[in-house]
């Protein structure tokens, strides 16, 4: 059920996006987009203005499709450190590296793709969903 095609290239794509410690406004807008498309309530809290950074955290409520279930938390963050900006994601087989003058960034854009994944999946095969 996973695509692992899918979900690699949009890691990919995350990665690309710079997204230093409170500097994730770029990689945000990315995410409210893909998590809108998904059927997500999309909002962004103030946490960016509290800690001088361009952009809050990102909160995407799904409705789900199983009423009496108990609602579900999934969370990523968003960010990376120094030196994380250019970075160039080299796909070696199954292995993603950078080219060595950056960090990856995978952590935790990794677990962002994943959420999208479940999500992604979730949708496109009716599986029963608390509120997410």
């Amino acid at each position: 059920m996973i695509n692992r095609q899918r979900i690699r290239n949009f890691l990919i794509e995350l990665i690309k996006i710079d997204s230093l410690s409170r500097r994730e406004y770029d990689v945000a807008m990315r995410l409210k987009r893909e998590l809108e498309e998904l059927g997500a309530a999309v909002s962004i809290d103030d946490a960016g203005a509290r800690v001088g950074g361009n952009v809050g955290n990102l909160i995407a409520k799904f409705p789900g499709n199983a009423p009496a279930s108990q609602p579900l938390l999934l969370s990523a963050h968003m960010d990376t450190v120094v030196p994380g900006e250019g970075i160039v994601p080299i796909l070696d087989g199954d292995i993603l590296r950078t080219d060595g003058t950056t960090v990856l960034g995978g952590d935790d854009k990794s677990g962002v793709a994943i959420i999208c994944e479940v999500m992604r999946v979730i949708k496109e095969n009716g599986l029963p969903c608390s509120a997410i």
